[in-house]
């Protein structure tokens, strides 16, 4: 519902999004290193939801975008619309502490329909014709199959392989390229599976570090150990900055 933003809230919003457009510039001029400064706008959009609520982070989404699209075009714009998606999720569902499980298969549910839909109406807008994505996936399978062919071979399975498993995936394929618009989905599904882990380990660790209660992403003792050894590794690099520094005065 639409209200009225405290100043507070429209201080935090303005710079959480200058921040995620700094981020995004570095994206789109730097040579190498721009998918850190990706992460980076993930946790600064969860940030935002996490403290002042989905109504500020989406105000402050808008912004980042406007500005975006003032200072280097609207180029950048799919993207930080993207991370900006991806914040508001993780940001909310880190506030009610939705188990991890649920988030990654949410997650990849909704990012990869988001995908498949953005792909698909860029291609209907620019006239691509539905056919290149059918042969890029033909191209793809006929590379797979010949390393499978060879994989099992090397396990011993050649027999099997031949005899059971390649009409297997003969039968599969035939019927993924006959509806090819599924086949494509859960190929994006799958891709965002371990995309999602990635960016769902990185938004944790970060959040975390900057002391929000929200449930971590490895408990028990694993976890314990995970956030010492990062502690430990943190301190030692400033130990050695500020080694550094007496040793550039003396």
């Amino acid at each position: 519902m639409f209200r009225n933003l405290r100043a507070i809230e429209i201080a935090e919003g303005a710079l959480l999004a200058d921040i995620a457009v700094a981020f995004q510039f570095m994206v789109a001029f730097l040579p190498v290193g721009a998918g850190f400064f990706v992460f980076l706008n993930f946790v600064v959009f969860t940030v935002l939801v996490l403290r002042r609520g989905l109504y500020v982070a989406v105000m402050g989404i808008m912004v980042a975008i406007c500005l975006l699209c003032i200072l280097i075009g609207p180029h950048g714009a799919t993207s930080l619309v993207t991370e900006g998606l991806a914040g508001l999720f993780l940001g909310l569902t880190m506030k009610y502490r939705l188990p991890h499980l649920l988030i990654v298969l949410l997650g990849a549910l909704c990012g990869s329909l988001y995908l498949f839909v953005l792909i698909i109406g860029v291609a209907w807008l620019t006239g691509v014709p539905f056919d290149t994505y059918v042969r890029s996936m033909h191209r793809a399978y006929q590379t797979i199959l010949p390393i499978m062919a060879l994989v099992a071979q090397r396990l011993w399975l050649g027999a099997f392989w031949q005899q059971h498993l390649y009409p297997l995936v003969v039968a599969v394929a035939q019927w993924g390229f006959a509806h090819w618009m599924i086949t494509f989905y859960v190929v994006l599904f799958c891709f965002f599976i371990p995309a999602l882990l990635i960016i769902y380990a990185v938004a944790n660790s970060f959040v975390r570090l900057l002391g929000y209660d929200i449930r971590p992403l490895l408990e028990g003792k694993v976890g314990r150990w995970v956030h010492r050894s990062r502690r430990r590794v943190i301190t030692f690099i400033l130990k050695r900055k500020a080694r550094g520094r007496r040793w550039s005065k003396a």
